[in-house]
């Protein structure tokens, strides 16, 4: 089992524990402390310090795999041919260390290995130093090849062999090889994360990933961090009273004259004059009945026609319109509603137009009084 606590060294952890230990002793030792607690019982303390240690135990870091070295070495008299391969067990994908060291006499002259010599496997890299005076006397040689590891199992590096030669005279242009040194094979075990349960179908989860420490946090940041939380906060506040107030301001009526407009609109375009001429002129009555109901708060619709210009004889105020025209207006839908008379086209058209008229008109004579009233509250306020 891998977790972030496998970073920490064993004395570490030890520490850990004898905090905790050391916690739940002064935790026992102090009723005012456990009083304070808000009600949390010593035995779930010490239940929850049994599961932090069983969680600290599983946690150990898991042993690494073993990084010994594993080596041939091949003599001939005073020429040593020695190969060495580190480690001995690495990961899938991790590098393996091949060395090549030859130690000869000062007259000698030695041919490494190439790539090719290594077959299939993955060279990533290859360094050749130049000989040296070894410390015995002599020359030593070096060369090192740097082999990724891509499958699980025993990885084999084959024998390799490298031709030695006397060093030639000026005379003689090229060395000759003719004889060798040869190493045998040597083994590698590339071990993988994978188990015999794993398949390509259901892949494991990535466990065990250890994160960089993060350096704690300064003064200063915790400020500003603060600061902006706040700021934030009573940004939030201000936008939620905004938007409540704007939702919860009442929508504006609509105006009287605006709805008996578009009513008188509405029946302009049917063909109740052609089809049904009673229910055109009942429909055009009651669109004006309505609108002086609700533009100047008189029960026209609930009156007849005798008793609604009998209350406008009383209170010529109450409508800012001709009493006459509207009463022919009135009495010339009366007729067509009740007494069955039947009317020409123009006269229906001429009915709607006076509508519209008489709706115009009170309109902005109401508009007028209105303003004429509050002109003289002001001027009475800044009078006073």
């Amino acid at each position: 089992m891998m977790c972030a606590a496998s970073r920490h060294p064993n004395p570490g952890q030890g520490a850990s524990a004898q905090s905790l230990k050391t916690w739940g002793t002064r935790a026992q030792q102090s009723p005012e402390r456990e009083r304070a607690g808000r009600g949390v019982s010593p035995g779930f303390r010490w239940m929850c310090l049994f599961a932090l240690g069983v969680f600290a135990a599983g946690c150990r870091p898991e042993a690494p795999p073993v990084t010994e070295a594993v080596s041939d070495t091949a003599e001939r008299g005073p020429l040593r041919f020695t190969v060495k391969v580190s480690p001995s067990e690495v990961w899938l994908g991790d590098e393996i260390t091949v060395s090549l060291d030859v130690h000869t006499p000062e007259d000698y002259l030695v041919r490494f290995p190439t790539v090719e010599d290594f077959g299939a496997l993955e060279v990533a890299a290859e360094e050749a130093r130049d000989p040296r005076p070894a410390p015995d006397g002599g020359l030593a040689w070096q060369q090192v090849f740097r082999i990724t590891a891509l499958h699980s199992g025993q990885l084999e590096i084959p024998p390799l062999v490298v031709p030695y030669a006397r060093r030639p005279d000026e005379a003689v242009a090229q060395p000759r090889f003719e004889q060798e040194l040869a190493t045998g094979t040597l083994n590698v075990a590339v071990r993988s994360a994978l188990t015999s349960q794993d398949t390509v179908a259901q892949p494991r989860d990535i466990t065990d990933t250890l994160l960089p420490d993060k350096p704690p946090l300064t003064t200063r940041q915790w400020v500003y961090g603060a600061a902006a939380a706040l700021s934030a906060l009573l940004a939030l506040y201000v936008l939620h009273r905004v938007i409540r107030r704007r939702l919860s301001r009442p929508v504006p009526p609509i105006p009287a004259e605006l709805l008996a407009l578009r009513a008188l609109s509405d029946l302009a375009m049917t063909d109740l004059i052609e089809t049904d001429p009673r229910a055109y002129y009942y429909r055009l009555s009651e669109i004006v009945r309505t609108y002086i109901e609700r533009k100047f708060a008189l029960a026209a619709p609930e009156m007849t026609t005798e008793e609604f210009l009998g209350t406008l004889a009383r209170d010529r105020g109450a409508l800012p319109y001709d009493a006459e025209r509207l009463r022919a207006f009135l009495q010339a839908c009366d007729i067509v509603k009740y007494a069955a008379f039947r009317p020409r086209n123009e006269d229906a058209e001429q009915a709607l137009s006076t509508a519209r008229a008489f709706v115009d008109a009170t309109a902005a004579a109401a508009r007028q009084t209105a303003v004429s009233v509050a002109g003289t509250d002001v001027t009475g306020g800044q009078a006073a």
